[in-house]
């Protein structure tokens, strides 16, 4: 295995787009770069269909998260990088996670920790959504998100033919929480163990392009989160 499938989920962000793709199909690594394209933000356009002969454009009818992991195309590789389309890493970086997934192939490598903590006796002891901060202050993690990670691309089959049709819906309905299912997909596969983490300097090499829409910025992103966890 020397080579992955970068798999781009994107919604009318064109700019970041073009700069996220022109990087990863410039990295050594990556065979194909499979954009996942939601015809309901209109055609592609003419620049990205002639931009680079690794590019290939996956048209989906259905405006879902759940599609990032609907795979139309079938990838040249069996590893998957699964990113958001504001988000940058070097090409070093990606291969030094490329290389601890191919030691696991069976687990997810992210670069993104989280956790699910206990809610107290206010919320009757539920579990919640663990940001970064409280992941980083408890030094503890057991999950990572779908912005950027490596995963075998079974999984993404498997979420799409076997995922519960009960957190598909609640997927869809809140337009949130994908991530959040497909962590613990992976774990229910792997006698519940966590995904692991690229190094620490490749996890710390990310850049973040601007956006000024994003799902997490709405007011009610956390307690979605909480009420998945919870659910999933």
């Amino acid at each position: 295995m020397e080579q992955f499938t970068v798999r781009v989920n994107t919604w009318k962000r064109l700019e970041q787009l073009r700069v996220s793709i022109i990087h990863h199909a410039s990295c050594p690594g990556v065979a194909q770069v499979q954009v996942v394209w939601c015809e309901a933000q209109g055609e592609p356009p003419s620049w990205l269909l002639t931009l680079n002969d690794k590019i290939v454009i996956e048209r989906h009818s259905v405006n879902s998260l759940n599609e990032r992991f609907h795979m139309l195309v079938e990838p040249p590789t069996i590893g998957i990088l699964s990113i958001d389309d504001d988000v940058l890493r070097p090409c070093l970086a990606l291969d030094a996670g490329f290389v601890r997934w191919t030691q696991h192939p069976d687990r997810m490598v992210g670069f993104d920790a989280r956790s699910h903590t206990v809610q107290g006796k206010k919320h009757g002891g539920s579990w919640a959504y663990g940001y970064l901060s409280t992941t980083e202050r408890t030094n503890r993690y057991s999950m990572t998100l779908t912005r950027y990670a490596f995963l075998h691309r079974d999984y993404l089959r498997s979420y799409t033919n076997d995922l519960p049709p009960s957190i598909r819906s609640y997927i869809d309905e809140h337009f949130n929480c994908e991530d959040i299912a497909m962590t613990f997909w992976v774990s229910s596969h792997t006698n519940g163990q966590p995904p692991l983490l690229a190094d620490f300097w490749a996890v710390k090499s990310q850049v973040k392009l601007y956006s000024d829409a994003a799902i997490s910025s709405t007011s009610d992103h956390k307690a979605i989160r909480d009420i998945c966890v919870d659910r999933f």
